[in-house]
């Protein structure tokens, strides 16, 4: 995105501790690392969380459901499964809360929360503060465990300022984000059109929730009814869980059991399918509250909730058979409805359909068979298998093994492009282009190269809608393809390298020179390619926004000519110089760039008068300027760019980007440390000096 800071892309979990302990790995074993470490810590947590108050094999059985369901392995490579895999440890760690309080548990609270943030998916985030408030909520005003209400008042605050402590340890992750919050395309795209409530809620949606493969085996083949995403069948954990939401309701009904944490699971998975399925009032309330999240994602609290509540019905077996059995009717009876209210086009899909049902109906069938007492603990010790062979079948396509140097391979169109990258002068950086289908925006990072376009929910608003007023870069596409390349947008973008598929012609040889042409497509060089920095003669001011608007549709000399809405002078020297005409043969300014990266330029300015440097690098707070020591103000030029002016004179001019956000919250989370690291030690000194004062004196 033509530099997009990546601090500012809360989804690119730079500060995720998983991604930072993978660091050291090379790529293809740091992915399959963090892919392991996610899977067991949500194997791990779930089975903590339900072994407090379900039997051991109930619980191992839980955390296969949550640890391997749909939402996991489908998104297993994403920041949502980073983030969603601390579900069951969010949960676990209010369990502890509300037993004990502790100064340990309560620092264990603050790093758990911090950690998830980090985790770079804050909607995820959310969605867990979500079950968690829900929890809460419970715990304290239904079933109500304290002596007093102090102590439920103590159990609240110690989690509120739990909370507030993670927050403060989060601060380089949650400031850089703030401040990228209301720039970024998600909240953009929000104010123009707000999330539809109860997407995926169609019936054919809902049986994706128990059958993710019953219309076709994503990702390998094309649905035969729908058109399922990778949302709409990440919501399943296996069909025992659905029938034990059944069987719990039948308990708690039939013995009234209203205040139980059973209770809970029932209620809140209703919660969260109706706020899924866009039920009237529940979904309303959650999108009022959440309005940036998407209320599909919820089949990750769908997921949980079913993956505990299968724990709880493998241990009500022995408390009440008739629950138990009810509920497997009851999902029995739902899959043969789904047969017959499908309507097959042909036989095919009616067998892709069946066979898609065949593990839970085997799953039910060992579990019906479990209720025989005389075959009950081996029947059970059957059913984990079945369990995990199930969850397996609907998720088995979505991770493939591949080997490590498959992994973001090199063709000789990139080694190519490496090759011309490397021929450049330091001081000469420049970006490229894919024209259609070559090379997915965000790709060509993994090789070093520097691409104008993006793919992020959370990039530049400003940047993009620039390029869709432009040049008609369709930024909805969720792959944006690149079409115009007669612009010259492309030039004031430092596009050096137009890279098209094979056979493809420009159409302008005196501006764009054929340098491979290869099976793996081609690679034009731009001769016509502006630097990153250079001086602009004419600065034209508008600050009406609809003029403004047209003369950047109109703009076509980049070179000579700098649009902004708004310009700070410091005398009136400074205006003239800036915005009367020049004089025909007058003299120019010059400039070299003597040093550049990726977030820090330097250059050296030679200029007759004051001057207005123009960049192609997105304006963004954070961007800090320098002439001759000197901090002056970056500028907005060109609608969405970075540009500044110069004195009259030779100026050593520095431009880098330090962002206030990022460096502030370091030295606020490293405070926060400091103080619970001191606040460890006085509770220790404390502590020894409580217990030397209860030791019986000598003689």
């Amino acid at each position: 995105g033509s530099g997009y800071p990546l601090l500012a892309n809360a989804q690119s979990s730079a500060l995720s501790p998983l991604r930072l302990l993978a660091l050291p790995l090379p790529l293809g074993q740091s992915f399959a690392f963090e892919a392991a470490i996610k899977i067991l810590i949500a194997l791990t947590f779930t089975f903590l969380f339900c072994r407090r108050r379900y039997s051991e094999l109930a619980s191992v059985t839980a955390a296969v459901c949550f640890g391997f369901c749909s939402f996991i392995i489908v998104w297993l490579h994403f920041p949502l499964a980073t983030v969603s895999v601390f579900v069951p440890a969010a949960l676990y760690l209010i369990d502890l809360m509300a037993e004990r309080r502790t100064f340990g548990r309560f620092v264990f609270a603050a790093v758990l929360w911090a950690v998830m943030i980090f985790g770079g998916h804050p909607e995820t985030v959310a969605h867990i503060f979500f079950i968690s408030l829900l929890y809460v909520g419970w715990i304290a005003v239904v079933e109500r465990p304290f002596a007093a209400w102090r102590d439920t008042l103590r159990f609240l605050l110690t989690l509120g300022s739990a909370l507030a402590v993670a927050a403060m340890l989060a601060a380089p992750f949650l400031a850089p984000l703030a401040e990228a919050l209301t720039k970024s395309r998600r909240f953009s795209e929000l104010q123009a059109s707000p999330n539809t409530i109860g997407y995926y809620s169609d019936f054919p949606s809902v049986v994706l929730l128990a059958a993710p493969r019953f219309f076709g085996a994503l990702p390998f083949e094309k649905p035969w009814l729908t058109a399922p995403s990778a949302e709409s069948i990440t919501g399943f954990a296996g069909m025992l869980g659905i029938a034990a939401w059944m069987a719990l309701a039948f308990h708690c009904i039939r013995t009234h059991n209203w205040r139980s944490r059973q209770f809970f699971f029932v209620v809140a998975t209703l919660v969260v399918l109706g706020v899924m399925l866009g039920w009237p009032g529940i979904s309303d309330l959650f999108h009022l509250v959440f309005r940036l999240a998407a209320n599909a994602r919820l089949r990750l609290l769908f997921c949980f909730l079913l993956a505990v509540q299968t724990a709880a019905m493998i241990d009500l077996l022995r408390s009440d058979t008739r629950a138990y059995l009810a509920g497997i009717a009851i999902c029995a009876v739902a899959l043969l409805y789904v047969m017959n209210w499908a309507g097959f086009p042909t036989g095919a899909p009616r067998v892709t359909a069946l066979l898609s049902l065949v593990p839970s109906l085997v799953v039910l069938a060992i579990a019906t068979i479990a209720a025989v007492p005389r075959f009950r603990e081996w029947a059970l010790m059957i059913l984990l298998v079945a369990v995990i062979g199930e969850v397996w079948t609907a998720t088995s396509g979505w991770n493939p093994i591949i080997r490590g140097e498959e992994m973001y391979p090199t063709t000789p169109l990139i080694e190519k492009l490496q090759a011309l990258k490397a021929k450049e002068p330091a001081t000469s950086p420049s970006r490229i282009v894919g024209i259609g289908p070559i090379f997915f925006p965000n790709t060509p990072v993994m090789y070093g190269l520097e691409d104008i376009r993006a793919h992020d929910p959370m990039a530049n608003a400003r940047y993009l809608g620039m390029l869709r007023v432009l040049t008609g870069y369709d930024t909805e596409d969720y792959f944006p393809k690149w079409k115009n390349v007669q612009t010259r947008v492309l030039d004031y973008l430092n596009v050096k390298y137009v890279v098209a598929p094979p056979r493809s012609d420009l159409g302008d040889p005196q501006r764009y020179t054929l340098v491979y042409d290869g099976n793996d497509g081609r690679i034009f060089e731009n001769t016509t390619v502006l630097p990153r920095f250079y001086t602009t003669r004419n600065v034209v001011l508008e600050f009406k926004n609809d003029r403004y608007l047209r003369l950047l549709q109109s703009h076509d000399d980049w070179e000579h000519t700098a649009l902004l809405k708004s310009l700070p002078v410091e005398n009136d020297q400074m205006r003239l110089d800036l915005l009367l005409p020049r004089p025909t043969g007058s003299a120019d300014a010059s400039m070299k760039i003597t040093q550049a990266s990726g977030d820090d330029f330097r250059m050296r300015v030679n200029a007759p008068r004051y001057t207005f440097v123009v960049s192609s690098i997105p304006w963004w707070p954070g961007w800090k300027i320098e002439s001759n020591g000197k901090a002056i103000n970056p500028l907005r030029v060109n609608g969405a760019f970075l540009g500044f002016v110069v004195r009259k004179g030779t100026s050593d001019v520095r431009v880098w980007y330090s962002p206030v956000t990022f460096w502030g919250g370091v030295w606020f989370a490293l405070a926060t440390v400091i103080g619970i690291c001191g606040s460890a030690g006085l509770a220790r000194r404390r502590r020894r000096a409580s217990a030397a004062h209860r030791e019986p004196r000598a003689a």
